[in-house]
């Protein structure tokens, strides 16, 4: 008999508390919670439109998505999540399918990570 073992993949979720709270100093007149949340649904709204444009496998929309969850993850303090995209952006340009897929699944992972990061955050303070 064989036994195999599952491993749970487990990523550093980073969230710089620091730049997420001086998007909400810039932005003091929106309620923090509300910010969050909408923090959230634009992230997790673009991580869909990648996932299903990477099934269609139209990279050429992919890559301007990344972009966007790079520049959004960043700004609002994901660093891990915003340098995991712009590594599948680095594996689109480079055309290497396999690598793409291996990275845009630990871009879901990391994303969905980050995201319930910050809502526990959000809920604990």
């Amino acid at each position: 008999m064989t036994i195999v073992t599952m491993m749970e993949r487990k990523e550093c979720v980073e969230i710089d508390q620091a730049q997420l709270f001086q998007q909400f100093n810039l932005q003091a007149d929106r309620d923090r919670h509300d910010l969050i949340f909408d923090v959230v649904e634009d992230i997790a709204r673009t991580l869909g439109r990648e996932e299903t444009q990477y099934l269609k496998i139209d990279y050429d929309n992919l890559r301007d998505s990344l972009d966007s969850v790079a520049t959004l993850a960043q700004k609002f303090g994901f660093g891990h999540l915003s340098r995991v995209a712009q590594d599948v952006k680095l594996c689109v340009d480079e055309n290497d399918l396999v690598a793409v897929s291996s990275t845009f699944q630990r871009l879901l992972h990391v994303g969905e990570q980050s995201l319930f990061a910050i809502l526990d955050m959000s809920i604990h303070s």
